[in-house]
């Protein structure tokens, strides 16, 4: 049965952001108030080493605003590797079945996943990179997020955008600029094609328009202006 303020995902609660930065909770464990709290600290306020004005996130204020910001405990210890990726698949379908679903107004929803017993780095890159692909063909990215993530941010190599107290792995609406972060992976490409149709050119061409801002190599460059070109 679902629980109050809640919304079901098979087995797994989405917690609307609200209710989490109420504090811990039956259905919110501390884990997840103190990413709620990260959220909103962090994700929703500029960064010296950004490299661009604004906030961090700029998807999330409207996000929290809208209240189509979730947080969902998902447990990792004693389980095999089936069991849990079966759990966070339902995230797709959640993500989906949540108001809003059509509009420009849906980019704004997240579901963030708080991984518990998960607190090796590169058990995280595993799930991140073992379901990327399934997230990315509904239309749908995937972030990984946990202590000392090293990937770059978008516009500075000095910033790791991605560093978080707790592992998470978190669940938003592909968007046209996000080709920025798919050009390395041939299949990433066509999902991102396949979902933007023929919007799929603006978004590329708005990265390469700013080239000279952003932090990507010259081989996701060169794969980009391919795909303008073809």
């Amino acid at each position: 049965m679902m629980e109050r303020d809640t919304h079901s995902a098979g087995q797994l609660k989405l917690v609307p952001i609200s209710r989490a930065l109420e504090g811990a909770s039956e259905g919110c464990s501390e884990q997840m108030v103190e990413i709620a709290r990260w959220c909103q600290s962090y994700l929703c306020n500029p960064h010296p080493e950004l490299g661009r004005t604004g906030v961090v996130c700029p998807w999330t204020p409207p996000s929290i605003k809208r209240e189509t910001f979730w947080l969902v405990d998902i447990h990792f210890a004693g389980r095999d590797e089936e069991a849990v990726c079966q759990d966070i698949l339902t995230l797709i379908d959640a993500f989906k079945g949540n108001a809003p679903q059509d509009g420009n107004a849906s980019q704004f929803k997240a579901i963030v996943g708080v991984l518990h017993g998960l607190d090796d780095p590169e058990q995280v890159n595993h799930y991140h990179a073992l379901l990327k692909l399934r997230f990315l063909s509904a239309g749908l990215m995937l972030g990984e997020f946990y202590s000392l993530c090293p990937k770059p941010g978008l516009r500075s190599d000095a910033f790791n955008p991605l560093c978080s107290p707790v592992p998470l792995l978190v669940v938003r609406e592909m968007v046209e600029l996000d080709i920025a972060f798919l050009a390395d992976q041939p299949q990433f490409v066509e999902a991102y094609l396949r979902t933007h149709g023929a919007r799929a050119k603006v978004g590329i061409n708005s990265v390469l328009h700013q080239e000279d801002r952003l932090s990507l190599s010259n081989e996701h460059m060169a794969v980009l202006r391919q795909i303008v070109a073809s």
